[in-house]
């Protein structure tokens, strides 16, 4: 599951987020193409677990799912109140985004084994077990573990997102940016760099911003809330009043939006001008730069 997108994770909804990501990737990889919608089920209790993948309504088989759900159980667990046991993800052919639901009281199996029921409360203790749960257990109810599960994000609970759990329960649901529009655009230099930055509101890199930045032969794009991505940007189109990014499915994963992404510029004329300089420039030294399209 080493996906590189891990490297970037810094908080438990970021690696939660970005889990489902990885999931879906490997749903879309194992579907044939042209498919419209496909859905991926997880029921799990303890090591007791059934993954089912759907493409438009038809079974398919699916492989590798099984870390990230285990792990993406472990991210969810909540001090007494335990973690998920049925999660459904729900991805369509149109974007990147996803849907989604996970519940943490409803009995996944019809028949749960003695051993996976033992299992679950002892690695995922829970003050109020569903009573399923305590119909299937071997014993009485066993000493829960210490937890631990992703404590290292505790320690930097400054950071935005850090403070909160992921989900156990209710709707899941991701929409990627589309479009933003920049009524500020601005420019720096210094020797071996160059940084050029569009804004939501003048003078305020706080809100809604895109920045593209070159330092030497490297260049790297970003918006608002730390997301970012190094290179990854296909192509870049200036269209008279509106700016297309064409990025690689990581990379928009990576910035939180779809692989194509418009800034419409509420700018003059002239600072769209001297932002079509500034990009041209900016790309000039960057070896494996984007194509430049109305430039």
């Amino acid at each position: 599951m080493g996906s590189e997108r891990s490297r970037d994770w810094h908080s438990r909804q970021a690696e939660g987020h970005g889990l489902r990501m990885v999931i879906g990737e490997l749903a879309r990889a194992a579907a044939a193409p042209g498919w419209a919608r496909l859905v991926v089920r997880r029921a799990q209790v303890g090591a007791h677990a059934l993954t089912t993948v759907t493409r438009d309504d038809h079974e398919i088989a699916a492989q590798g799912m099984d870390e990230p759900f285990q792990r993406l159980r472990e991210l969810s667990y909540q001090a007494g109140g335990g973690t998920w046991f049925i999660c459904e993800l729900e991805f369509s052919s149109g974007g990147r985004g996803y849907t989604g639901r996970v519940d943490s009281s409803a009995p996944p199996f019809e028949d749960v084994p003695p051993v996976a029921a033992l299992a679950e409360l002892t690695a995922f203790p829970r003050e109020d077990p569903p009573g399923w749960l305590l119909a299937a257990l071997p014993t009485a109810v066993p000493f829960g573990l210490p937890t631990t599960y992703g404590d290292h994000y505790d320690r930097w609970r400054h950071r935005p997102g850090n403070h909160r759990p992921l989900p156990i329960a209710g709707e899941l649901a991701y929409l990627p940016a589309t479009t933003m529009t920049a009524r500020d655009f601005g420019e720096s230099r210094e020797p071996g760099g160059h940084l050029v930055y569009l804004t939501e509101q003048a003078d305020d890199l706080e809100h809604g911003h895109l920045m593209l930045s070159c330092h030497r032969e490297a260049y790297w794009v970003g918006r608002h809330d730390l997301r970012g991505a190094r290179e990854g940007v296909r192509s870049v189109t200036l269209n008279g009043a509106v700016l297309r990014l064409e990025l690689t499915p990581g990379a928009a994963d990576a910035l939180e939006t779809e692989t194509v992404f418009e800034v419409r510029l509420d700018l003059p004329p002239k600072t769209i001008g001297q932002l079509r300089s500034a990009l041209a420039d900016l790309f000039r030294s960057a070896v494996r730069a984007p194509e430049l399209i109305g430039f």
